[in-house]
């Protein structure tokens, strides 16, 4: 038997002895426990045996403060203090068998309710979501169709597929920020990033054979990537000098010196041209003014299936506002109208609509 077990057969046997002499009377024994709370206090694992509930139990009624705590103790782990709760010890010992049922009953009426009033809700919410579809389906997207083919009939086909490439682009990005904060469904995320970027390029390439699309090549100021650095000793030891007065990581002193250590036949730099640069695709007419389709394509990818960079105009970049800014998730009731279901759906009709056509 160990020391700490010792000290408290101790006290029990003290505490014992205390109510053995102070016999029946209930007031001076409860005054005694109010008195010393804290002292005779119990831990979680002692009010689950002594109750007979599990720790979901103990931890419910404690936030609905039906088990009262009488004061906190704490203790280090990981280099954290983690509090826990000590139980008023009187409480516990005259809470009966039928109380805690009364208790389980109350908190499976609870959920009960919750589920109905949750069940009621997505039937409220899926009523209102198909009342929005149908409403943009039948009548607004009806709309933008008659507006665009009345036209040109080229032009709608045009027109129809960089709208659904627009809301595939949407969902490439969903899916990619999804995928950042993802714990469960990470995976999941990253196959519906990859494959709705593959629709986005598929349309791409298609979109370029318009009349009505225009093609040019985006360069910023910055547009090579480093992907390797290498120094020589001389340059290293001028790293670590620097480094003697301030932390400076190699691509700060590569950004720095970056004319001597190019020139420098010793020191080795791996560099992907044009990394950032984009290709920039732009559907528009002027008798349709409220439309204006843009999307972007990264140099490296689109190098294999998009002309030559050589041969196409430079364009400056400017992003646009409002419905057909690119580069953004689904918003509101975006993604009540334009789920992955329709937008999938739609997209295929106007792939297929477009290939009729060119």
């Amino acid at each position: 038997m160990d020391e700490k077990e010792i000290r408290k057969r101790k006290k029990d046997e003290l505490i014992q002895k205390l109510f053995n002499e102070m016999g029946s009377n209930e007031v001076r024994i409860r005054d005694i426990y109010k008195k010393y709370s804290f002292e005779f206090s119990l831990s979680p694992y002692d009010v689950e045996n002594i109750l007979g509930i599990t720790k979901t139990e103990r931890l419910r009624w404690t936030k609905d403060e039906k088990l009262k705590v009488a004061g906190y103790n704490s203790f280090r782990k990981y280099g954290k203090t983690i509090e826990y709760p000590k139980y008023d010890s009187f409480q516990i010992y005259h809470i009966s068998k039928k109380q805690l049922e009364k208790w389980r009953e109350e908190h499976k009426n609870e959920v009960n309710k919750k589920r109905k009033q949750a069940i009621n809700k997505a039937k409220t919410t899926r009523k209102r979501n198909v009342n929005i579809q149908k409403q943009f389906y039948e009548k607004e997207w009806k709309k933008i169709l008659v507006e665009w083919y009345k036209v040109d009939s080229k032009l709608g086909v045009t027109m129809e597929l960089a709208y659904w490439t627009m809301w595939v682009s949407r969902w490439a990005k969903e899916s990619q920020l999804k995928s950042l904060s993802a714990r469960t469904k990470k995976k999941e995320y990253d196959e519906n990033k990859a494959n709705f970027y593959q629709m986005k390029n598929e349309a791409i390439k298609r979109l370029i054979q318009s009349s009505f699309s225009t093609l040019s090549f985006y360069k910023p100021r910055n547009a090579d990537k480093t992907t390797y650095i290498q120094f020589c000793d001389v340059h290293f030891s001028l790293w670590g000098i620097e480094r003697e007065f301030e932390y400076v990581s190699k691509w700060d002193f590569y950004a720095w010196h970056k004319k001597e250590i190019q020139k420098c036949d010793s020191c080795m730099v791996k560099v992907v041209k044009d990394y950032y640069s984009l290709f920039y695709v732009s559907i528009q007419h002027e008798e349709l003014k409220d439309y204006h389709f843009s999307f972007h394509i990264p140099y490296p990818i689109g190098q294999v299936f998009l002309p030559d960079k050589a041969n196409l105009p430079n364009v400056v970049h400017e992003e646009q506002e409002g419905l057909f800014r690119f580069g953004r998730p689904l918003v509101g009731d975006e993604k009540v109208i334009f789920t992955i279901k329709n937008t999938v759906k739609h997209f295929q009709a106007a792939l297929t609509k477009f290939d009729l056509y060119f």
